[in-house]
């Protein structure tokens, strides 16, 4: 009877509709053309916020009270997801008719099973993060048994993590804290962005011992979805084009349609692939949950040090100076390989005069770059 349930669609809370609406006002605030522009190829479309936050203790009472909460309400999330208008549309081009279907069930989309076979044919190992104890307290924790296959999926990221609270109080369940990712653990994490984000920027910073206090660098998706498409648009006539294949009742905002296009235009080629010598010490970081011998503490905390001193070296490729990264701050004069567009402090956001402006002029077709239409 409880799986039945899940299968029907949820009613989103009006409480709830109205934060998903404030989370897009958020979003189209910071997310503006230019910054979008600004963003790398190897993490399009991020953007970096600076944060006060204390690290929790994961066996703490207000760490587990966090992940109950996230699990009670992340179905009712993505089915508000699913029902407003602009978020839906976005959900369309990012994750199919399929995806937000599931969505409307309050599941977490998955790609087809067929669709997870590397490009070079070989089926690799799919076990996702999110099943298997990434969220559940250590005395609940367990692996799946190799029958279990699930297929590549999308998972609700926290963009500042919940093991990490934030000293302005604001709720790490909160809609504005939450992203659909691609979670894609096949073809070696190719499009694996969400341990990405963890692996190189989020763990080299964030593993302190619980209590400690830091100022962090946490990368934003400038989009409710990441990546935003996995399918290249010129132009926005292109987007209105798949949108309209996808469902001729969709509507989005003309400009969600050109952010959509500077997205492409920032990732050069598509769909977004981590670059291949990140994804060695993605699989440090995954080890973490992977491997069962870390279930034991100590272990455990072995390969989180292990993780993130791993990991340190790419941050120090995306992170600023002053940036506090494995227990060492970045030094003044030091420059950053891949350069994140800041986000403006609160109450110092850019106003959307700007985006409109630049958002404006059409988008001409990149020439004869055949790799951006793959």
């Amino acid at each position: 009877m409880g799986k039945s349930r899940r299968r029907r669609r949820i009613e989103p809370s009006p409480a709830l509709q109205a934060k998903i609406a404030t989370m897009v006002e958020g979003l189209e605030r910071v997310g503006t053309i230019e910054r979008i522009l600004q963003t790398p190829p190897a993490a399009p479309g991020i953007a970096l916020e600076k944060v006060r936050v204390q690290a929790l203790d994961r066996d703490g009472k207000s760490y587990q009270q966090i992940v109950r909460e996230y699990n009670r309400t992340r179905p009712e999330f993505l089915a508000a997801l699913a029902r407003n208008p602009t978020t839906r549309a976005l959900a369309l081009l990012a994750v199919g008719k399929e995806g937000v279907a599931m969505m409307e069930r309050g599941q977490v989309p998955k790609r087809k099973w067929e669709e997870a076979v590397d490009r070079d044919g070989v089926l690799r190992d799919r076990t996702t993060l999110f099943q298997i104890q990434a969220i559940l307290p250590r005395s609940v924790r367990r692996a799946p048994p190799p029958a279990e296959q699930p297929s590549d999926r999308w998972n609700c990221h926290h963009v500042v993590p919940k093991s990490m609270a934030r000293l302005d109080g604001k709720s790490p369940n909160d809609p504005s804290n939450l992203v659909v990712i691609s979670t894609f653990t096949s073809g070696n994490n190719r499009e694996n962005a969400h341990h990405f984000l963890h692996a190189a920027i989020l763990h080299p910073q964030l593993h302190l011992p619980p209590g400690s206090v830091i100022d962090a660098y946490i990368p934003r998706p400038l989009f409710p979805f990441y990546p935003p498409t996995r399918k290249p648009f010129a132009n926005v006539e292109e987007v209105r084009k798949e949108l309209k294949r996808l469902d001729p009742n969709a509507e989005l905002p003309a400009s969600w349609q050109r952010r959509l296009v500077a997205f492409c235009q920032a990732a050069k080629r598509l769909p977004y692939e981590v670059p291949e010598e990140f994804r060695a010490t993605m699989r440090t970081y995954q080890n973490i949950y992977y491997r069962p011998e870390n279930r034991d503490p100590d272990q455990e905390q072995a390969a989180r040090k292990r993780a993130a001193t791993e990991g340190a070296v790419l941050a120090r490729q995306f992170l600023p100076t002053g940036a506090r990264v494995d227990g060492e701050l970045l030094a003044v004069d030091h420059q950053a390989r891949f350069q994140l567009p800041l986000l403006p402090e609160k109450g110092r956001v850019a106003s959307r005069q700007s985006d409109s402006d630049i958002g404006s002029r059409r988008f001409s077709r990149p020439q004869k770059d055949s790799t951006f239409f793959r």
